[in-house]
């Protein structure tokens, strides 16, 4: 006889493994595609500096002669405009989800980036070899490299560390001292403008920055005691910042596959937003949420391959799976209507959380604001809210069911899903319910922003921005 019928569904071991070995490959594609990217934007980077450098030592040379003033601008010119092309490309960068598509962005930007260094090359060609003649013709010795270290120092816009101006007080301290420190201090600025930087580690480089700067350019007393403590920092710092950035790449590709797994049978789509690397505050809580999300990317990929039997072996029968239904925004499992073409009585499919899949005979109604794009959410009507006319159509489908559900059971076997019978239930009018759909954009938000709330620590977000100033992100962390 036919009620309302429960199974316990388990995968087979087999079929687990191999939808767990598919969606590895996946990680792996992914993660390797992701590397890739990783280093055509360092390398994009790297020429941006390249441009910035290029030509400085022969500029200096001969900044001070009006003869080359036009020369020396349209240098400018030619640098700034090129550089601006390659720090678009950096910040339009938007990352496929699909391995193949990512390999394909990644040959795109590198083509991008050698196509624009070869034009700045070219464009700057002309300027080079002017200054190059009035260097001969003037018997002027270019300088070997840039302006001293200290020189520098002076000049940069954010390197203060909120520290003073850089001004000697003390002309007894050596200039080797002052140029030692100011590398040490490039050196820290370098570490930490680094996304992958703990916040422990950046706390610990600004105080040893502060005790060197103090030492080397305010009281000359002596910073070698600093010097040893960064040596020791520095060495951390990078061994760091390393296991950071390969846990980084698999928390990416795991975010990635997870909400594509998502996205695969929802109505509203998630958007795929990965938190940026400044945004964990240790490798500790990055691992943490890695786990988390592998855990739940596998989950999600086995009961995905459940769903979508169940459609398969629906469709055999003469039943198409429509929208998923959501009752409650924080119902578990996942509720979908198998309707029939014939105009039958469909099926309502509930697959828990508890690995449990009940299937139940209702009669469907739609609403008129239900639209086709829109997501879905179902109220259900009892036995007593339908006419009597419903109710013994609905009796007479419920008997019909009897002889269908064993066999929908054994085609599922069949596709690695082992069911046992928990419970069957004899037709009967209070098993006789009407399920009516209407629009409901707000029921989905809040499954969407349950989800978000799951992913994305929402402390995070009140973290420093270490894609900040170096001064904003020091008077933050005192």
């Amino acid at each position: 006889m036919s009620g309302p019928k429960i199974d316990h569904v388990e995968l087979e071991r087999r079929r687990q493994a191999e939808i767990e070995r598919l969606r590895q490959e996946r990680l792996r594609r992914i993660r390797e595609e992701t590397n890739k990217l990783n280093a055509e934007i360092s390398a994009t980077t790297k020429q941006v500096d390249f441009i910035n450098e290029h030509l400085c030592s022969l500029i200096r040379s001969i900044e001070s002669k009006s003869e080359m003033e036009i020369t020396i601008k349209n240098i400018g010119r030619v640098k700034e405009s090129h550089k601006k092309k390659l720090l678009r490309l950096l910040e339009e960068i938007v990352v496929p989800t699909e391995p193949d598509d990512i390999s394909i962005y990644t040959h795109e930007l590198s083509s991008k980036v050698k196509a624009a260094v070869a034009d700045y090359l070219r464009e700057v060609a002309e300027y080079e070899e002017r200054i190059n003649d009035f260097i001969r013709q003037s018997e002027i010795k270019p300088l070997a490299g840039f302006n001293s270290i200290v020189e520098q120092l002076a000049k940069m816009e954010d390197f203060d560390f909120s520290f003073k101006k850089t001004e000697v007080k003390s002309s007894k301290i050596e200039p080797s001292v002052k140029e030692r420190a100011t590398k040490i201090l490039f050196d820290i600025e370098r570490l930490l403008s680094s996304e992958s930087i703990q916040e422990s580690d950046m706390k610990k480089l600004v105080a040893i920055a502060n005790s060197i700067y103090e030492s080397a350019f305010e009281s000359g007393a002596s910073f070698e005691a600093s010097v040893v403590e960064y040596g020791v920092a520095k060495s951390k710092t990078i061994r760091s910042i390393a296991v950071f950035d390969e846990i980084y790449l698999d928390y990416y590709a795991e975010y990635v596959t997870y909400i594509d797994l998502l996205n695969k049978h929802g109505k509203t789509a998630i958007e795929i937003t990965p938190k940026e690397k400044y945004r964990f505050e240790s490798v500790e809580a990055l691992q943490h949420e890695l786990t988390f999300l592998a855990k739940e990317s596998k989950k999600t990929s086995m009961n995905n391959y459940i769903r979508e039997q169940i459609d398969d072996v629906m469709q055999m029968f003469g039943y198409y799976t429509t929208e998923e239904i959501v009752f409650n925004p924080n119902h578990t499992g996942s509720h979908f209507i198998c309707e029939s073409e014939s105009g039958r009585p469909a099926i309502h499919v509930h697959v828990s959380e508890k690995k449990q899949i009940m299937m139940q005979i209702v009669a469907t109604e739609k609403s008129s604001r239900a639209g086709s794009h829109e997501s879905i959410s179902g109220i259900i009507s009892e036995s007593s809210d339908l006419s009597t006319e419903e109710r013994n159509q609905l009796l007479l489908e419920q008997g019909r069911f009897c002889d269908l559900h064993p066999k929908i059971v054994d085609e599922l076997k069949k596709r690695g899903l082992k069911l046992d019978a928990k419970s069957r239930k004899a037709p009967d009018e209070k098993h006789c319910k009407k399920i009516l759909r209407v629009s409901s954009a707000k029921s989905s938000a809040a499954q969407t922003e349950a989800i978000a709330q799951i992913i994305h620590d929402p402390k995070a977000t009140q973290r420093p921005d270490r894609k900040k100033g170096l001064k904003e992100k020091r008077r933050e962390m005192k």
